[in-house]
């Protein structure tokens, strides 16, 4: 009734452990990350497996002899060199059989009685230079319900070794035994010390207790009474007999499941530091491009009122020229010259007047626009350059990873590495600002490029050869026409209304194309 009971309650957990071990599968699938894939995975097919021992150890510890001596078969091949790299996993069945379950893992069937509470796995040594090796045993570690450490009793000091059990059991929290493998190769006041050095290190990382067992495959092969596999013998039936093997095995994946949530929330948790730092730089980013868009408006007002203060002043000399040249004096003293001259002298002046005007608003318009799109790129180039600065910073911003969110991360990394390629792009098209450096009169529109400075160029290009030159051309013509006519006397201050009124009107559309363009 007790056994009844324990099955119930053993399948009962398993299978709440199994969903729970789905959702995880579904979100290593989700986050893109193969190597947890893997481990789940395992995980779902060992709930189902017999109390699994996982052997782990280096090249040479006697891993293969220790198993083959455990089963009193030679399945295991021992050799001087790695011949696999493959993950063995020995079950029982009712004959001998091979079969590979996927790349790196093969099932064997063996008929032997140990194997109907217990299945053994056998990894590949961790200090070779075959590809996966280390790799491929720690993937298969997580799976493991009792993790057996192998290591040469006469050297159990390698420190790839002591770096494995770091990860079994920092990593993976996994019940660890100890096996001092070839006990038949150290003296006895060697295998004495080893011992304790082997107690003492699995002490300093937190394995309390810990159990310790020195066995030699030799010895066992020829019969001998010390040869230490008993004692192993008797720890396994004690540890999976009873239904205690039960409670093992569901503890173990247990285990496992919480290591899988805590690596998860650890590195959530770093996620979620590198996008609040992610968020400073970023907004950062936003209160730069807000500023520099308030200044580019500012410097582009600030040049629009300088232009038009320039014209006002050119054109307040234009009106009183103007004004002056129409006096009945000049007006009588110009009419008189014409009757002797074909020049036609008062039309002549009016022409000169505004050949000046315009040449002075071009030079005093241009000079102005140059300086002040020296400012307003000089400005936008600082910004570049900022902004370079903050995408450098928080591309080189690096946190501890535990490399679960590899998709986040790739992404991140192309956001970033594509803002940057842009801003760069930008930055670097400086024809325009070389060339203002250099000579501003040689600016002309086939040297401008890029989205800022071909708005700079319109601006200026507007501002030297606009539309506003021929209003004010045609409002000086057409007077010169009237005053040809000879009527200005009669109508003088008609004309100047209308003249100064004309160029007011200029002043005006110069201003709409300016804030236009």
């Amino acid at each position: 009734m007790d056994t009844q009971i324990v099955n119930e309650k053993f399948y009962q957990y398993k299978f709440q452990l199994d969903e729970l071990l789905k959702a995880l599968e579904q979100f290593t699938f989700d986050i893109e990350n193969k190597d947890f894939q893997q481990i789940i995975s395992n995980l779902r097919t060992n709930i189902n497996e017999p109390f699994l021992f996982v052997v782990v150890g280096e090249v040479k510890s006697g891993k293969s002899s220790f198993i083959n001596a455990l089963l009193g078969e030679e399945i295991c091949k021992v050799d001087a060199a790695p011949i696999t790299d493959t993950v063995q996993q020995i079950v029982y069945g009712d004959s001998h059989s091979e079969t590979m379950l996927n790349k790196y893992l093969k099932r064997i069937t063996l008929p032997v009685d140990i194997l109907k509470t217990i299945a053994i796995v056998d990894t590949p040594g961790t200090n070779t230079l075959i590809k996966h090796h280390e790799q491929i045993t720690q993937q298969f570690i997580p799976n493991g319900d009792l993790i057996m450490f192998v290591v040469p009793a006469k050297n159990p000091h390698t420190q790839s070794s002591w770096d494995l059990l770091n990860y079994i059991n920092v990593e993976w929290r996994k019940k660890v035994i100890f096996i001092l493998q070839q006990s038949d190769l150290a003296t006895g006041a060697e295998l004495k010390t080893n011992i304790e050095k082997v107690k003492e290190y699995a002490l300093s990382r937190n394995i309390p207790s810990p159990h310790i067992f020195a066995t030699s495959a030799q010895r066992e092969l020829e019969n001998e009474q010390d040869s230490g596999f008993e004692e192993i013998r008797e720890f396994i039936r004690q540890t999976v007999t009873g239904g205690a093997h039960y409670q093992l095995k569901l503890q173990s994946i247990v285990d496992s499941i919480d290591r899988i949530i805590s690596r998860v929330e650890v590195s959530l948790g770093q996620r979620k530091n590198q996008f609040d730092s992610d968020k400073v730089v970023v907004d950062k980013v936003k209160s730069r491009l807000m500023t520099g868009e308030q200044q580019s408006a500012y410097e582009i007002r600030t040049l629009i009122e300088r232009l038009l203060a320039n014209y006002d002043r050119i054109s307040s000399e234009v009106k009183y020229e103007f004004r002056q040249g129409l006096s009945l004096f000049v007006l009588f003293r110009k009419s008189f010259k014409s009757v002797f001259a074909r020049d036609e002298s008062i039309k002549n002046w009016v022409q000169d007047l505004q050949r000046r005007f315009e040449k002075k608003l071009h030079s005093s318009f241009q000079e102005i626009a140059m300086d002040g799109a020296r400012h307003f790129l000089e400005g936008i180039r600082q910004l570049l350059q900022s902004l370079i600065d903050d995408l450098r910073r928080i591309k080189e911003s690096r946190i501890r990873d535990e490399e679960l969110f590899q998709r986040i991360k790739a992404r991140r990394k192309e956001v970033i590495e594509d803002v940057m390629h842009k801003v760069y792009e930008l930055k670097s098209n400086d024809t325009f600002v070389e060339s203002l450096k250099s000579d501003p009169t040689t600016i002309a529109p086939t040297v401008m490029g890029g989205g800022i400075l071909a708005i700079i160029g319109t601006l200026i290009m507007s501002v030297t050869h606009g539309a506003f030159f021929d209003v004010t051309g045609g409002i000086l013509t057409s007077v010169g026409v009237v005053v040809a006519g000879g009527v200005l006397i009669f109508k003088k201050g008609k004309i100047i209304r209308t003249f100064e009124k004309g160029l007011d009107r200029g002043k005006k559309q110069f201003e709409e194309e300016m804030e236009k363009k």
